[in-house]
């Protein structure tokens, strides 16, 4: 798994190599970012006589799964420069968005580090003796502090990694990351919709996809519902206005793009739209539960503290009666 960012330069790369004229093999073997041993993989694949579908499926686990579906629907339709661009844009925005929240979180997380190194040897401060070394109690009272945030830390990180449902799930049970991950679910089906529009994928293929890569389970269920009507093609835009997974914010762009012949380009601009909610409530997260972990360090702090010399103010009382 790589970056937001090292993937949106190496898309903007091979979109222009290929704007160039250099043929994709060659552009895969030349655009940096990614790993070179990867590259070369994918492009071996390819010179071998595999098609692009084909040899996507045994691509390096960098590349997301997601981006795998737009870059063959790009290739087929021959619109794959701009597909490129278009996922190159996606990527920075949601890449700005990560390192926003991981920045935020950095301060808290190593006052926690800070606190769980020097209260244990606090504890270890006998008002009689002095100061007395255990190493163990050291490594184990850190460990009761440091063990459950890493196995947390680490949880998050691989339902992030593998894209599990339950992550999505996680979020909307909390205060603003609901908002988030309600207009992350909205970006993505909207940018995902748009692009494989934008490519020319047959309209009721690039609703279901897009549906799948909400990762969200109401807009899947709207849009199987929404399917028949797709399938006889009619215009989706009045049933859309009965489910409330799709905002009159969306349906409106829906519709625009609908009428105007511009479908791909609405579409891909209700998907900025939202990441850019998105965005604004991952921004609020990142300064509210920082905040509150910071606010809980602080206070186990002041709690550790004041129960040590709370215990040799009592020993003065006891010496003093």
């Amino acid at each position: 798994m790589i970056s937001h960012k090292r993937l949106s330069d190496w898309y903007l790369q091979l979109s222009q190599h290929l704007h160039a004229g250099v043929p994709l093999i060659a552009s895969l073997r030349m655009a940096q970012g990614p790993s070179e041993r990867g590259r070369n993989r994918l492009a071996d694949a390819i010179e071998a006589g595999q098609s692009l579908p084909v040899a996507m499926q045994s691509a390096p686990n960098w590349l997301p799964k997601a981006d795998r579906i737009f870059i063959c629907a790009g290739h087929e339709t021959g619109r794959l420069p701009q597909t490129l661009t278009t996922l190159s844009d996606h990527h920075t925005r949601i890449g700005s968005s990560q390192m926003k929240a991981i920045l935020a979180i950095l301060y808290p997380l190593g006052v926690l580090h800070l606190a769980a190194l020097i209260l244990p040897l606090v504890g270890m401060i006998d008002f009689e003796v002095g100061f007395t070394w255990n190493a163990h109690q050291h490594l184990t009272k850190s460990g009761i502090l440091l063990l459950p945030t890493w196995v947390l830390i680490m949880a998050l990180y691989l339902l992030a990694a593998t894209e599990n449902p339950l992550l999505p799930r996680i979020m909307r049970c909390l205060p603003i990351l609901r908002r988030y991950s309600k207009a992350q679910a909205l970006a993505n089906f909207s940018y995902a919709l748009g692009t494989f529009v934008e490519t020319g994928v047959p309209i009721q293929t690039a609703w279901r996809h897009a549906a799948r890569m909400s990762h969200d389970t109401k807009i899947l269920s709207a849009a199987k519902k929404v399917d028949p009507i797709i399938e006889n093609g009619g215009d989706p835009t009045p049933e859309l206005k009965k489910y409330k997974v799709f905002p009159p914010e969306l349906v409106a762009f829906y519709s625009a793009g609908s009428i105007s012949g511009k479908l791909d380009q609405s579409l891909i601009a209700a998907g900025q739209r939202y990441q850019l909610k998105a965005n604004h409530a991952m921004t609020a997260a990142s300064i509210v539960y920082p905040a509150l972990l910071f606010a809980g360090v602080a206070a186990f702090i002041i709690y550790s503290i004041f129960k040590v010399y709370g215990g040799y103010l009592q020993m003065l009382l006891d010496l003093a009666s």
